[in-house]
């Protein structure tokens, strides 16, 4: 006996399933993204808030390197005999 189908469009359930499933993913990678970038925002505007009231400029890092080599030349001068 043949497969009885009772025409509601039984076939296209398959296509709706996997663009349902696609639509959800994007969804999902959307709204990560759109979490993670308010986040950002919002740990950016706090830090840039508590730092404003700082008169004082902060050392960078490579501020340094420069004294460092500074240091060793005074060092080595001192520790050269006369």
């Amino acid at each position: 006996m043949d497969r009885m189908t009772c025409g509601c469009g039984e076939e296209r359930i398959p296509g709706i399933l996997a663009r349902g499933i696609a639509a959800l993913t994007l969804t999902g990678l959307t709204v990560m993204t759109v979490t993670v970038c308010a986040l950002g925002g919002v740990v950016w505007v706090i830090s840039w808030w508590r730092d404003r009231g700082r008169t004082e400029s902060e050392e960078s890092f490579f501020d340094g390197f420069g004294r460092w080599e500074e240091e060793e030349e005074q060092d080595e001068r001192w520790r050269a005999p006369p």
